[in-house]
């Protein structure tokens, strides 16, 4: 049920995106720790997003363009993290932006996607700086607050 409802809100929060017409893919930076803290749970959601892509463009993708990630190991560092996200960005130019296995880390990522005014999606961030403290309007998240 919850990657269902993840699913879901990756669905709506992409529909909100503009979309140039002569683009054929859609591309998401994913930046989860593959190694050090919280790999194991970094791992999983670098699967799940690879799940949920197949999903979506097997039927048919968003507004007919293939979606396609970008993966960075974020090591759940925050200095790896601003490398990675700047990245993301400015060179490989996703549309989104997912992480935050460590909150630092969300929080690291939500700044420079607010900087940059592209959408920071936090998956697993429980620290209500995320959100209120150090929240932004281009950021979000689905778990429930500390």
């Amino acid at each position: 049920m919850r990657n269902k409802n993840l699913l879901f809100v990756f669905l709506m929060l992409l529909s909100t995106l503009i979309l140039p017409a002569f683009a054929d893919t859609v591309k998401l930076g994913i930046n989860y720790p593959k190694t050090g803290p919280y790999s194991a749970e970094g791992l999983d959601q670098i699967r799940a997003a690879e799940m949920a892509v197949e999903e979506i463009n097997n039927a048919g993708g968003i507004l007919g363009n293939k979606v396609s990630l970008v993966v960075r190991d974020s090591q759940s560092k925050v200095d790896i993290t601003n490398k990675n996200v700047t990245d993301l960005i400015d060179n490989e130019k996703v549309k989104m932006v997912f992480g935050g296995s460590a909150s630092s880390v969300a929080v690291a990522s939500a700044k420079i996607c607010q900087e940059k005014g592209v959408p920071f999606f936090g998956t697993l961030t429980y620290s209500n700086a995320t959100t209120v403290e150090d929240g932004h309007r281009h950021t979000f998240r689905e778990c429930y607050n500390a």
